[in-house]
């Protein structure tokens, strides 16, 4: 049973042009069982994350608009046996819950934004989500997904795996404890993680990534139209290798034994008794594998 709860904020817009409003107000306040969801969705604004020193989730919701914009935004806080979705509506907003938030083509210019501050014991699985706007998760969440459709991403601290994505922006994954994919359609992407396996797709940046171990037998791709790779693995690594570059674009500190007849504009061969296969892709730029230290 869907149970919903709805609070309106109608505050006066202000008079001068050029004063934004800013005002804060209490969503959400409660425990959430230990392995069970919160998700957090806004359609413009930013999403900030941190561990709480208590026992309870605590959401926070900062409304910011100009004197022009509308200052109309509901927040609706839904249950679906243990989990919790937060959201922000607008009145352009048509589908916000569990499985996502739909506004059509996005918040009309004349709405402002809507921020959301959230604190979240350990142990609980995270979605923070934003269509506009920075998502940052430190320290907090078990398995942790946060999504941008503009805007960078950080999710650092993470106690399980990580899903991390921006249509137009930078993504940064720091000390996850568990399997991590990450994409941008536009932006560098750095991953550290203590357990691969690793996923990372750009479609203009940089990929780093630093794997500490791998703790399953499953595939993994990099790939990205524009910028450098540089993987750090395991020195126990085995696996199959592909790479599109030719050999003078690619380094690497483990042995790779290559086929008797190999093209040099394309790199093909195994590492160890191989099993996993890892992907290379680069439209311009250099490949690089390296033991992790």
């Amino acid at each position: 049973m869907l149970l919903r709860a709805a609070l309106l904020l109608a505050f006066p817009v202000a008079l001068a042009s050029a004063q934004t409003t800013d005002e804060t107000t209490p969503v959400f306040k409660g425990r959430i069982a230990a392995g069970s969801s919160l998700r957090v969705r806004t359609m413009k604004g930013d999403v900030q994350v941190r561990e709480s020193s208590g026992s309870e989730v605590v959401v926070t919701a900062r409304r910011r608009y100009r004197s022009r914009q509308s200052g109309q935004i509901t927040f609706d806080v839904l249950h679906d046996g243990s989990n919790v979705t937060v959201c922000a509506i607008s009145k352009d907003t048509r589908r916000c819950d569990a499985e996502g938030y739909d506004s059509g083509h996005g918040w009309d210019s004349d709405v402002g934004f809507a921020d959301f501050i959230v604190e979240i014991p350990r142990g609980i699985k995270l979605v923070a989500a934003t269509g506009n706007g920075e998502v940052d998760v430190r320290g907090a969440g078990a398995d942790v997904e946060a999504t941008s459709g503009n805007g960078a991403v950080t999710v650092d601290g993470a106690g399980g795996s990580v899903v991390a994505s921006s249509g137009n922006g930078d993504v940064r994954v720091d000390r996850a404890a568990g399997p991590v994919r990450v994409s941008s359609g536009n932006g560098r992407i750095n991953v550290s993680t203590a357990n691969g396996p690793v996923e990372a797709h750009t479609g203009n940046g940089r990929i780093d990534v630093d794997m500490a171990s791998l703790t399953s037998d499953g595939d993994m791709d990099f790939t990205t139209g524009n910028g450098s790779i540089t993987v750090s693995a395991p020195a126990n690594l085995s696996a199959a290798i592909e790479a599109n570059v030719g050999y003078n674009n690619f380094t690497t500190d483990f042995s790779v034994q290559v086929p008797a007849h190999w093209n040099s504009r394309r790199i093909e061969g195994t590492i160890g008794a191989a099993g996993r296969r890892i992907r290379f892709s680069t439209g311009n730029g250099t490949i690089t594998l390296r033991k992790h230290d």
